[in-house]
């Protein structure tokens, strides 16, 4: 009998390394239209097994697809310590995408373990993990540079016990980090990812100061944090990180 149990890939990279056989090499994609095709590295961390690697693409609304993405091969044997890789081709309807702001799609990976050797009649339970990382199409009119902080076009404001935050730009944001200090998040806090000109909201659970640190999470998967100073709106100030 074998278990598939799902594991979203944020902040949780080091945790799912010691839980997977089958480890992608990062937590997002970033597929720019003027690429014919990305690749993810895909690493069997298991020493003595090989495992088949199950790739497929599924739309933001969770549903799997082909229709503007495709992940090849579908199917692939991972020898152990081995590494591979799956390229994502995309189709000719791809022209049919918004190319005024990014879209949202996921790339998933399952693994799939080996038969086990039967030496009784005891029931195996064997569990098998599945990866589901974003993938983000980004148009050729979207020229993002290196090192640019888009995010820190995030407006945001103080109501009560809640931060509305929204979205002026074209990129999807995931905020990812939000507390008094660094040492923590506030109680009930989920990482939130904010669409394209859109907005949302968090509550910041009996915290009535006006100060906070908020993190996001950048092109590459790196969490980078601001400081939030409020009166009513927001200004977001950005953390140099200290060597």
């Amino acid at each position: 009998m074998t278990i598939y149990r799902k594991i979203p890939l944020l902040l949780l990279a080091v945790s799912l390394c010691s839980q997977a056989a089958l480890v992608p090499d990062r937590t997002r994609v970033i597929f720019n239209s003027k690429d014919k095709a990305t690749s993810v590295k895909i690493s069997n961390q298991s020493p003595k097994d090989p495992y088949l690697a199950y790739s497929w693409i599924e739309d933001e609304k969770g549903n799997k697809t082909d229709e503007y993405l495709t992940a090849l091969p579908p199917i692939q044997r991972v020898n152990p310590s081995a590494a591979t890789q799956v390229r994502i081709i995309k189709q000719d309807t791809v022209a049919q995408l918004p190319t005024d702001r990014e879209t949202l799609f996921y790339y998933n990976l399952r693994e799939i373990p080996p038969t086990p050797e039967k030496k009784s009649d005891a029931a195996i339970l064997q569990i098998a993990v599945q990866s589901r990382i974003k993938l983000f199409w980004r148009p050729a009119a979207l020229r993002k540079k290196t090192g640019e902080r888009v995010e820190l076009q995030l407006k945001v404001s103080q109501q009560g016990g809640d931060l509305l935050l929204e979205n002026p730009t074209p990129y999807y944001l995931t905020i990812a980090y939000l507390g008094k200090d660094k040492k923590g998040v506030l109680p009930g806090f989920q990482s939130t990812m904010i669409a394209p000109f859109s907005r949302a909201s968090t509550h910041t659970s009996g915290y009535s100061g006006n100060t906070f640190y908020l993190g996001y999470m950048d092109d590459y998967g790196a969490l980078r944090m601001t400081t939030l100073s409020c009166q009513g709106n927001c200004t977001l100030t950005p953390v140099e990180a200290t060597k």
